[in-house]
């Protein structure tokens, strides 16, 4: 078969899939599970809620079968991990976007016994909440009368959820599942600025496991450490090579091998691989992330092309990113979605906030972003950079945006959400969600 890749950047590609790629993927399946088993042994003791694309969603002119990698991964957990899947395999080849989530909430609300969560965005889970509290009487009545989908009646079930209600209006996931112990999903990127939501949602106890760098290309690392997140790059599946980010920005950089990596520094990584890929330029900026014994462990930063520079300032989806963090924490906002767009005509970036308008917004952003990026503090003050111009949107813009990416050819289960583009880049019309002109 071959694997689509997500299209996050550009028009997907379609990735060899052989035999002896299915076995170095359970091989690795076998590792993970392992490393989570090792630190978090509760974890297996129930139910695994685990959402994925589905394996297969097409077929080529040829009838050979091309799909995801998540749901080619999902098939090739261990045994003992599959016999306790909550869902069945057939909702994810359900094509209707609502109606998928529905059932995925209804089965996941059913279940009480789930003890490990995985998914590889975090939004997904921030989804599944927001559905169970915007339709918990008609959740409640369909887990107690069942359904077509294969959904057993379990009045038992829908009486103990409707006495959580009467307690708790609002319910997270440690009403749900009291016995869940970890989560697996993505942490790092963009994916880090959702992780304070989601782990509003968990008890105190639960872990947030990282799921690993991970691609349709290639698994680009194995958590070998679930309690640090560690993880080790897969350097018995894939040949590396890396290039320092600024040096390869410049073209001034030497390929280095992973025995050269320094902890701390940020490299742009290139990988051969076993399925034909050679000396592959997927365009993600990693960092080293301290090691295991002598080998490096890395973790993903960002996409290569989050980066703009209008005048100089060349600034890194990354340094959006934890400035917004700063702001939120300064100004103690909540924000569900942001997106900064950069325009070379005006010499100006637009910033849209799903969020309340709130003051002093445009000077906090700045003044963290400045603290991050001289270039782009050397670029405001001389006036050559225009203050940036702030927007509040309404917090249905994130699912509006990732629908409109997903029409677009963007893979729902791998959906990745570029924070920081030109506005030439984005196809995405905002003016319908502003909630007022802008802000100061």
């Amino acid at each position: 078969m071959y694997a689509q890749t997500s299209g996050t950047t550009g028009n997907p590609k379609f990735i060899p899939i052989l035999p002896q790629t299915i076995v170095q993927y359970r091989r690795s399946q076998f590792c993970v599970a392992y490393a989570i088993h090792a630190a978090i042994p509760q974890a297996y003791a129930g139910k695994v809620l685990a959402i994925v694309s589905p394996a297969v969603e097409g077929h080529m002119a040829s009838g050979t079968p091309y799909g995801s990698m998540s749901g080619l991964i999902q098939q090739s957990m261990p045994d003992f991990v599959a016999a306790n899947y909550v869902l069945p395999s057939t909702l994810f080849d359900i094509s209707d976007y609502e109606l998928k989530y529905h059932l995925i909430t209804v089965f996941a609300l059913a279940e009480k016994h789930i003890t490990l969560i995985a998914t590889a965005n975090p939004s997904t889970l921030l989804k599944i909440s927001a559905i169970i509290n915007s339709r918990l009487e008609a959740l409640i009545a369909e887990i107690a009368a069942g359904n077509t989908y294969g959904l057993r009646a379990n009045p038992q079930r829908a009486a103990e959820l409707e006495s959580l209600v009467r307690e708790k209006p609002f319910l997270t996931f440690a009403n749900i599942w009291p016995n869940l112990h970890a989560v697996s999903t993505w942490t790092s990127g963009n994916c880090s600025l959702l992780l304070p939501a989601l782990r509003k949602q968990l008890r105190k106890t639960t872990r947030i496991v990282e799921m690993g760098y991970l691609s349709s290309e290639f698994r680009g690392t194995i958590t070998v450490d679930a309690l640090e997140n560690k993880g080790m790059p897969t350097i018995h599946e894939n040949f590396f090579e890396f290039v320092e980010r600024d040096r390869w920005e410049d073209r001034s950089g030497e390929f280095l091998t992973i025995a050269s990596l320094q902890s701390g520094k940020q490299y742009y990584v290139f990988v051969t691989t076993q399925t034909g890929l050679y000396r592959y330029f997927i365009n993600d900026i990693i960092e080293v992330d301290g090691c295991i014994n002598r080998t490096p462990c890395i973790r993903f930063v960002q996409k290569g092309k989050g980066v703009i520079n209008l005048t100089g300032e060349k600034l890194y989806e990354s340094q959006v990113i934890e400035a917004i963090r700063r702001m939120k924490q300064e100004l103690n906002v909540n924000i569900e979605f942001f997106m900064m767009l950069g325009n070379p005509e005006s010499l100006q970036y637009h910033l849209y906030l799903a969020t309340d308008p709130v003051a002093h917004v445009t000077a906090t952003f700045e003044k963290h972003l400045c603290a991050l990026n001289i270039e782009f503090a050397a670029k405001r003050q001389s006036g050559r950079l225009q203050e940036t111009t702030v927007y509040f949107v309404s917090p249905m813009v994130a699912e509006a945006y990732k629908k409109h990416c997903i029409t677009r050819g963007q893979r729902e289960g791998q959906f990745k959400l570029m924070k920081l583009q030109t506005v030439q880049d984005c196809t995405f019309d905002f003016s319908p969600y502003r909630v007022r002109a802008h802000a100061a």
